[in-house]
């Protein structure tokens, strides 16, 4: 927590500070398959051989539900850390339904994105049940993964074009 503290402190004096922009470059490998480079991991995502990929990475969506998943975990151990409760263990399940006929435009009054989302989370740690469901639950409050998927951030998408030379 000493480098979050530090953060936090820094923040605090500058909201500058706080401030990133976070970055990926995606790469289509062909079909259903892309790798996406963000910081120094390559990650694969595809989907499933039902829907035509290649199964050689989560889907997309499975990778919105693993980010979902990861950011609740941590801000709850940050929670927690903060009131001083010894956790011992965060699992989350998640999980979310889907209906591809958005994603393949069978039905025009279908959307491509989840219909709902369900997380359940167990967490055994030094604190009474009321003090572990405020921690879960501040925790799904401050995680920026939740926000930006209940609020709709928007999405501003460019076409980026280099000119070829004709000989």
């Amino acid at each position: 927590m000493a480098k979050v503290n530090a953060r936090v402190e820094a923040m605090q004096k500058d909201p500058a500070e706080g401030k990133r922009t976070l970055s990926g470059i995606t790469s289509w490998n062909g079909g259903a398959h892309s790798t996406t480079i963000v910081r120094n991991f390559a990650i694969p995502a595809d989907e499933p051989d039902a829907i035509g990929g290649t199964n050689r990475g989560p889907s997309p969506m499975e990778l919105v539900l693993t980010a979902l998943s990861a950011c609740i975990a941590i801000s709850i151990a940050y929670s927690a850390a903060e009131d001083e409760v010894e956790v011992r263990s965060i699992d989350i399940d998640v999980e979310g339904d889907l209906d591809l006929r958005g994603l393949f435009e069978v039905s025009g009054d279908v959307r491509p994105g989840f219909e709902e989302v369900r997380v359940t989370v167990r967490m055994d740690a030094d604190a009474p049940r009321e003090k572990i469901e405020e921690l879960v639950s501040r925790g799904y409050r401050r995680s920026p993964v939740a926000d930006s998927l209940e609020e709709r951030v928007p999405v501003r998408v460019s076409l980026g074009w280099e000119e070829t030379e004709q000989a």
